[in-house]
């Protein structure tokens, strides 16, 4: 079951099942994104302050989309986003291939010169685990 939350957006109080945002801005966010996507199938190549200056919706929200990949390259917007990592342009997501491929030969470096955990041995059992009292003190004689 979902839990009661305050949309980000507006304030409002919604049950949160798969999203951070309540119904109506949920829908708001929907329309937005179509408005963008019409505007980019007109005119392809627009860079992202030109469409949020034409369409109304915030730069941040465009960028996040791009990111996301829900605009794709086909749509050729002018040097949206770029490496979070090292600053180059990338059609989407957060790192450029180059820091994608060197981040995951670091982790893998440093996974494999880690030891690997051992499980902790078992106690053994005494006489004296078990269940019934009765045995316990007849043992004891």
């Amino acid at each position: 079951m979902g839990e009661l939350r305050n949309c980000p957006s507006c304030g409002k109080v919604f049950v949160k099942i798969n999203r951070n945002l309540c119904p109506a801005c949920i829908d708001k966010e929907e329309q937005d994104f179509e408005e963008v996507r019409k505007f980019l199938k007109e005119y392809p190549g627009a860079s992202v302050p030109e469409i949020s200056q034409v369409t109304g919706v915030d730069e941040d929200k465009i960028l996040k989309w791009i990111r996301e990949g829900r605009i794709d390259a086909s749509y050729r917007v002018a040097a949206a986003v770029t490496c979070r990592r090292c600053g180059a342009s990338i059609s989407l997501g957060n790192l450029c291939s180059r820091c994608a491929q060197e981040l995951a030969s670091q982790i893998k470096s440093i996974s494999r010169s880690r030891p690997v955990a051992q499980e902790p041995e078992e106690p053994k059992e005494s006489k004296f685990s078990g269940m019934f009292v009765a045995d316990r003190l007849r043992d004891k004689d």
